[in-house]
Order: C-alpha cells, then sequence, then structure tokens
C-alpha cells in the first residue's frame, strides 16, 4: 500500500500495514446502536437540535448553558435519534423531515450521492 504524497512515494512501514488493511466485522463487535423501529445500524447527519440547561452559580446568579446535539436519521425508517447524558431519545416528532430530504436532494445534485460538503 502506498500513497503519494508531494510526488513522491511514500509507503506505510511494516508495524502498520495490519492497522489499515479492512477486517471484516459484526455490529454486535464494534457495540452499533441498532434503531429499535427497524434493527438498521445505517444513519445520515441530519442537523442538530439545541439543547438549553439553567442552573444557578453559587453566588445565586442564573445562567443557562446549552449543547448541540447531533440528529441522526435511520436510511432504512427515517426515525431520529440524539444521544444526550447516557441516552439515546427518540426525536422523530420534533424533525421536519420533509426539509430534511429536500436538502439531501440538493446535496446530491451539487456532490453526487453521499456526498458531505
Amino acid at each position: 500500500m502506498d500513497k503519494k504524497e508531494e510526488g513522491k512515494e511514500v509507503s506505510i512501514p511494516n508495524c502498520f500495514k495490519d492497522k489499515v488493511k479492512p477486517k471484516k466485522i459484526t455490529a454486535e463487535e464494534l457495540f452499533l446502536f441498532r434503531c429499535p423501529e427497524c434493527g438498521n445500524v445505517h444513519f445520515r447527519h441530519a442537523g442538530y437540535l439545541e439543547s438549553v440547561m439553567p442552573y444557578l452559580k453559587a453566588d445565586k446568579t442564573q445562567h443557562i448553558t446549552t449543547d448541540s446535539l447531533c440528529v441522526n436519521v435511520c436510511t432504512k425508517c427515517k426515525h431520529c435519534y440524539v444521544w444526550y447524558s447516557d441516552q439515546m431519545y427518540d426525536v422523530t416528532d420534533m424533525i421536519d423531515l420533509k426539509a430534511w430530504e429536500k436538502t439531501e436532494k440538493e446535496l446530491h445534485k451539487a456532490t453526487g450521492p453521499g456526498g458531505q460538503c
């Protein structure tokens, strides 16, 4: 396995060749999240949900912390999930899937199927 870098050949050292060689593996071996609706393990990114958490500091002043939660859409059944604090949550009812699908079609026109910019 050789790579070209600035016009010259760079070979991967023998000690790393086994690391870059693909190995067949099952979803269970990687502990992948399975969609509870259909069992699929393939998801697409569909934007973010913004979570807001109010809290009080020691001096009794009020503050808010925010998190951007990545929305994952199951490629098979279109159910949507976010990972938040040690739990996966189904947020399908909160996501505008028609708008997401429209954006996906525009991305495919611009970059080809599966393209991400």
